[in-house]
């Protein structure tokens, strides 16, 4: 390797970790549907800071394919890069992995009681993923995030509505 290019990855890396450049995702998944639906921009993707572990809400539409409904608000939160997105929420096979979120701020239109998860709670996050997993398309792309990986303050996040869906 060259000097040249050392010091280019080098200076990348900084720019990465102390937030000055961009960070590129990774190509998708050999079999993955790809689907570009977040409109918050990516952060980085470490464990966020007080200031960060909070939710906006915002006016908008977003028509939910897989149960029929419209949702006219939606709460844009931190989260982990690559959290794994379930069918329900539960880790039960019948609610296996949909899909995954890609970017580090997403979007969220309600929250819903279900299995505990690393979080020290049951209470996890619906939206929808940025891929589909391989045959998990009757989702349409919606599915559950335990709330371990939405960085918030507090669990459910406190005005946000709570889904009831099955």
């Amino acid at each position: 390797m060259s000097v040249g290019r050392a010091v280019a990855m080098l200076a990348a890396l900084l720019a990465v970790l102390f937030g000055a450049g961009a960070v590129q995702a990774s190509p998708p998944q050999a079999g993955t549907t790809v689907r570009a639906v977040r409109s918050a921009p990516p952060a980085t993707e470490a464990a966020p800071p007080a200031a960060r572990a909070s939710c906006t809400a915002r006016d908008v539409s977003h028509h939910d394919a897989y149960t029929g409904r419209t949702w006219t608000r939606d709460w844009v939160c931190g989260n982990r890069a690559g959290a794994p997105l379930y069918g329900c929420a539960s880790f039960i096979a019948a609610c296996g992995v949909i899909g995954w979120i890609d970017t580090s701020t997403s979007w969220f239109v309600c929250w819903g009681r279900g299995a505990a998860h690393n979080g020290g709670n049951n209470i996890w996050y619906y939206t929808m993923g940025d891929r589909i997993a391989p045959g998990r398309d009757g989702h349409h792309g919606w599915g559950f995030v335990p709330a371990v990986d939405v960085w918030t303050s507090t669990d459910p996040w406190p005005g946000m509505t709570e889904c009831n869906i099955p």
